[in-house]
This record gives C-alpha cells, structure tokens and sequence, in this order.
C-alpha cells in the first residue's frame, strides 16, 4: 500500500494545493475499471481522478468515490467541458450535468476540454471567450475551485489576455510524453504564466513502451517502463494523469516519488523525441 502523504502536491495560482499524480479514466482504449479506480483511491494513496462530459464516466466516477470511502474534502476531482457544449448558457448548463452525474456539489478544477467551437459558429473567439466568462462565474459561486483548459495554444491564451479576464487559467492539460519535445514553446509559455500543466498520454498510447532507452533506464533503476516515464514527467515539474483498467497497474503508477532520474538520464529521455516522435491526440471535429 502506497501511503497518502508519500504523493506530494503543486500549488495552483490562486493557492490551491493539487496532487502531483493523478488517474485518468477515459474509457478508450479500455482506460477505466472500477476496481482499478476503487484501488487507487483506498489502498495507493490517489486524491486526484481525471474525468470529462465525452469520457462517459462521470457517472462510474462519483460511485467510485462512494466506494473508496474517502471523503470528499480529501479528494481533488477533474472534469471538463466538451466542445458541443462551449458558449455561455450552454458552458454553464453543462457544468451542472458534470456535477449530477458525478454527484457531487462541486469540482476541483474545471477545464474546457478542446479550444473548439460547434460547427457553424459565426465568431469562435468570442465563442471561447463567452464560454471563459461562464467558467469564471462558475468559479466564483464555488461550482469550481479552480478552473483552467485543455490543449489551448499560446493564442487561444492570449485571446483570454485580450478578453482582460478576470482569472487566467490555473491548470492545463496537455500531451506530454517522452515522444515529444518537453521545451516546446507551450510548455514555456505556461510556465512563465504560472500555468500548472497535467500530462495526458503518458505513455503516447503505449508506444513508449517499447523505446529501447525506456526499456534500458527501467532495468538500471529496477522499475517498470511505465514508472520511468511518469517520473520523467514529475521532474518536468508537469502532473501526470496515467489511466489504467488494472489494479496492479494502479499500484505501481502509485509509486514513482521514491527515486529520481538523474540529469544525465533525464536528458536521455528529452532527447528521444529527436528520433522518435508522435503526435496521438487531434481536435474534434
């Protein structure tokens, strides 16, 4: 069993402390089991749960709650806005979908999930920036403790800059794995934004597995490649959200804050993308 305390957290801008892993649970690509998500919560010390409206489980999600027995106050719960649904009235219409279907009174952080409009919107940016404004007044009637986007590009954040918002986004979400650049630019500009990135794809769908680099740093530090991947990403300072469907799985992706990756086998890992490289998730269309 992997203890809570043993999973340190990262401080949001506006303060709030989240938990530097989490558990993803899109069901694609069989990327939820109850059991799995029961296990993670209760026995491996994971506050953090990954959910959004287009995943279809926010439903499993809050009954996994209920079963792990952790209150609710411990936990910090993730779900986000789907495309269909950005714009104002609809943005907060949705909101309370996600909130009923998982059961709760409010969630963590609320991200819009694709910086993409309904088809025939006649003005998407101000489709975006209306959907924002929803966001923040969620925000401040509690709905949201922090709210924040998914896979938005250095415009799509200036176009909330431009807005003069009243809050930037506090979290995003993007893919991050071995199998691409960890300097690019968006990574920069988050970062010097105050930005707290989460990793989805992880493991680029699982084709990091069987990069022979991976493989050979696994055997050296006498863990598994998956373990070595998510470390990576932790000390990029980026929060990773693995999915998995398996309890042992669960457990071991649990464990990656007991060792550390040196600078020179950290820049083995930066480097693969030079070689290797992949792009899994496109925008909805």
């Amino acid at each position: 069993m992997v203890k809570m305390s043993s999973i340190p957290t990262v401080k949001l801008s506006n303060g709030l402390d989240m938990p530097a892993l989490g558990l993803g649970s899109s069901a694609q690509f069989g990327g939820y089991g109850h059991e799995a998500t029961v296990c993670a919560l209760k026995d491996c010390g994971m506050r953090l749960i990954d959910t959004a409206a287009r995943y279809y489980t926010e439903e499993s999600i809050g009954k996994a709650i209920k079963d792990s027995g952790i209150p609710r106050k411990d936990l910090f719960v993730v779900t986000k806005l789907w495309f269909t649904n950005m714009g104002y009235e609809s943005g907060k219409k949705a909101l309370q979908a996600s909130l009923k279907a998982l059961g709760l009174e409010y969630v963590d952080l609320y991200l819009i999930h694709w910086p993409v409009c309904p088809d025939g919107t006649a003005d998407p940016v101000k489709c975006r920036q209306e959907t924002w404004k929803a966001m923040e007044e969620s925000y401040e009637a509690g709905l949201c403790k922090a709210i924040g986007v998914s896979n938005y590009e250095i415009s799509h954040y200036e176009e909330l800059k431009a807005m003069k918002c009243k809050v930037m986004p506090q979290a995003a979400q993007l893919e991050f794995h071995v199998m691409q650049d960890p300097n690019r630019e968006i990574i920069k500009y988050c970062r010097d934004n105050g930005i707290v990135m989460m990793a989805y794809s992880p493991y680029a769908a699982g084709k990091a597995f069987a990069l022979p680099k991976v493989k050979e740093l696994a055997e050296k530090y006498k863990r598994t490649a998956g373990q070595i991947m998510l470390r990576w990403i932790v000390q990029h300072g980026i929060v990773p959200i693995p999915k998995t469907a398996k309890v042992e799985r669960a457990k071991e992706n649990a464990q990656v804050f007991d060792f550390e990756l040196s600078k020179e086998d950290m820049a083995v890992l930066d480097s693969i993308h030079k070689e290797s490289s992949v792009k899994i998730c496109e925008a909805p269309s």
